[in-house]
C-alpha cells in the first residue's frame, strides 16, 4: 500500500458541510468512535457554495468509484448522508471511516484511514466523481425564514404555523 505524504485538500458544499457538522457533533456526544476523523476531516475541509467547482468533488449523493489498498478493483458507491443511508450495497455512509476519508477529495487524490471495526489502516483512492444526484435533498431548507420574517410582527396564532 503506497504511503500517503501530504493530506489532500478537502473541498465540501456549505450546506453538505453543515448537516456533516450537525450530524458529527450529536455523533460525538453518543460516543460514537468514527466521530473524531469526520470532525476532524471537516476542520480541514474548505466550503463552497452551489454550483461545485470544476473537477468533480465528492459530495454527499456522488457517486464515486474507488480504489482501497491499491488494488486493481474499482468499487463504486453513492455517498450518502448518515441520516438517509439504507445500508444498501450501492451506498456508503458519509459518516463511516471510508465515507469521510472520500469526502471532498477529487480524481486522483489518495486518503488514508482507520477502519475502527477491523482494526486496519488502509489509502482509498479516487477514481471517478459523478455529479451529485439531484434530490429534494440536496437543496438546503430554510426552516427558520418564516420565523425570520415574523420577528418584527406580531406573532402568529399557532394553527397559522
Amino acid at each position: 500500500m503506497g504511503a500517503v505524504r501530504k493530506l489532500p485538500p478537502i473541498t465540501l458544499p456549505t450546506y453538505d458541510f453543515d448537516r456533516l457538522v450537525a450530524f458529527g457533533l450529536a455523533a460525538y456526544q453518543r460516543g460514537d468512535p468514527d466521530a473524531d476523523f469526520l470532525l476532524s476531516e471537516l476542520d480541514r475541509a474548505v466550503t463552497f457554495a452551489a454550483p461545485p467547482p470544476l473537477g468533480g468533488v465528492v459530495a454527499v449523493t456522488c457517486r464515486v468509484s474507488y480504489r482501497l489498498d491499491d488494488e486493481p478493483t474499482v468499487h463504486a458507491r453513492r455517498l450518502a448522508h448518515p441520516s438517509s443511508a439504507v445500508g444498501s450495497e450501492e451506498e456508503i455512509s458519509a459518516a463511516s471511516p471510508l465515507g469521510v476519508a472520500m469526502l471532498g477529495l477529487r480524481r486522483g487524490d489518495r486518503m488514508p484511514f482507520r477502519d475502527n471495526a477491523a482494526g486496519r489502516e488502509h489509502v482509498v483512492e479516487i477514481a471517478d466523481v459523478e455529479p451529485p444526484r439531484s434530490t429534494d435533498d440536496a437543496v438546503p431548507p430554510r426552516p427558520f425564514d418564516r420565523l425570520l420574517r415574523w420577528s418584527s410582527q406580531p406573532v402568529p396564532a399557532a394553527d397559522q404555523l
